[in-house]
């Protein structure tokens, strides 16, 4: 089933969440890793939707050598490294290597690209939460190398695999697509997948995320957050070493 707009942005709190859920949080470490598709079907104004979006995601992180790392992966027919884990000590230099990213405007090697990724988490620091983002419109090609096996590489080293995938309802390959989008992303599918019909929503989706990030420190609305959802988010708040666990109450309001 398709997720609606109101859904997706409740759901990507997570991804914000782990970013960036208050001053504890930005001390956490954090090995973090974007995988960007930058194909034909993404097209040049698009991908600077995308770099916008992921600069904005990493304005949540404290980025420094003991706090979260990032990583960039550029990919279309062939695999770029934008950045590695080691490269970058300070957020501005990230962004700006984000910004310096060129399209490449050819095939979908997703594949390809996670087992970059994979790669570039060798050097992850001992118990750190190795996190990639995986951004993409479409299927991978079916030249590249095999995509459940790549993803199988990636969950026994235990990464944390997340995805945005740009589909419109009435692609015709839109089913195959969300049943991609799933063999990527780490169980539960639920938590771990976001749907969005264009990538133009996706700079205004980031403001409504961080917004209900920010607030979910005191307090969570449940006339638009199920329970069950509201259990999940509260837990992963409380999940952070050293976080506000305890020190404030979480509760969801009465619905009007």
């Amino acid at each position: 089933t398709m997720q609606n707009p109101q859904d997706v942005s409740h759901k990507m709190s997570k991804i914000v969440n782990i970013l960036g859920c208050g001053i504890k949080c930005k001390e956490t470490p954090l090995e973090l890793v974007f995988v960007i598709d930058s194909s034909e079907s993404v097209g040049p104004d698009n991908f600077r939707i995308v770099k916008d979006f992921v600069k904005t995601l990493i304005d949540r992180v404290t980025v420094s050598q003991n706090t979260a790392r990032v990583g960039i992966i550029n990919f279309s027919h062939k695999v770029e490294l934008v950045s590695t884990l080691q490269q970058y000590t300070s957020k501005d230099k990230v962004k700006l290597a984000v910004d310096n990213m060129q399209y490449l405007g050819e095939g979908t090697y997703t594949a390809a690209a996670i087992s970059k990724a994979i790669e570039i988490f060798q050097v992850a620091r001992q118990g750190v939460r190795k996190v990639a983002i995986v951004i993409t419109d479409g299927q991978a090609d079916t030249r590249d190398q095999r995509l459940d096996v790549v993803v199988r590489n990636a969950y026994a080293i235990n990464i944390e695999i997340f995805v945005i995938g740009v589909v419109q309802k009435t692609d015709p390959n839109v089913q195959e697509f969300l049943e991609e989008l799933q063999l990527i992303a780490t169980d539960p599918d639920s938590e771990h997948v976001y749907q969005i019909d264009d990538f133009i929503t996706l700079p205004g989706r980031v403001e409504v995320i961080v917004f209900v990030a920010q607030q979910s420190m005191l307090v969570f609305s449940s006339a638009l957050l199920d329970h069950r959802r509201y259990n999940y988010i509260a837990q992963l708040l409380c999940s952070f070493p050293g976080h506000l666990a305890g020190k404030r109450t979480i509760s969801p309001t009465s619905s009007t």
